[in-house]
């Protein structure tokens, strides 16, 4: 077989998604950068959120006003605002709270679990995201809490399957 010939055979094992340029367009794919205007901006090299085809992935949010400063009154305060801040930039992304499958909440410390859960069922009141929840040693800007978050955009159908539907 020539080297022309092999090419052109391993060629055809390439699969789809790494095909050649003539077939890019059609497995194009869109990372849009989301901001809200309503929250402090990033105190780093990040994004406040990135929508991935219908799929909205939030950095971890802290509980800063618009000017950036922490609030005042611990981890109450700092989950409800965290909390409202998750709010715009879901609403920035097309998104809601109704809308988020997922989080993962950093806390500074455990002993404010209780505390942050009252919130936090506030905001969640049913259809709850799955979610994660770690102490850590510290947290930016000496936060007592952080919360990042995975949501749907679209229009949002909520079905409840009691036992894994796979499973019948």
């Amino acid at each position: 077989m020539s080297s022309e010939d092999s090419a052109l055979a391993s060629e055809d094992k390439v699969s789809p998604k790494m095909s050649s340029a003539k077939n890019s367009n059609n497995n194009k794919v869109t990372k849009t950068i989301i901001t809200s205007p309503e929250i402090y901006q990033p105190v780093g090299p990040y994004s406040q959120a990135i929508l991935a085809d219908k799929t909205l992935y939030i950095s971890g949010i802290l509980g800063l006003d618009r000017d950036a400063q922490m609030v005042c009154g611990g981890a109450e305060a700092q989950t409800r605002q965290a909390l409202d801040n998750l709010r715009h930039v879901l609403e920035a992304g097309g998104a809601s709270l109704e809308s988020v499958v997922k989080t993962t909440v950093l806390l500074a410390s455990m002993d404010d679990f209780q505390t942050f859960n009252k919130v936090y069922a506030e905001y969640f009141p049913k259809a709850c995201p799955a979610r994660m929840t770690y102490e850590v040693s510290r947290l930016p800007l000496g936060a007592a809490v952080e919360i990042e978050a995975i949501a749907l955009c679209g229009d949002l159908v909520i079905a409840e399957a009691g036992p894994c539907p796979c499973a019948r």
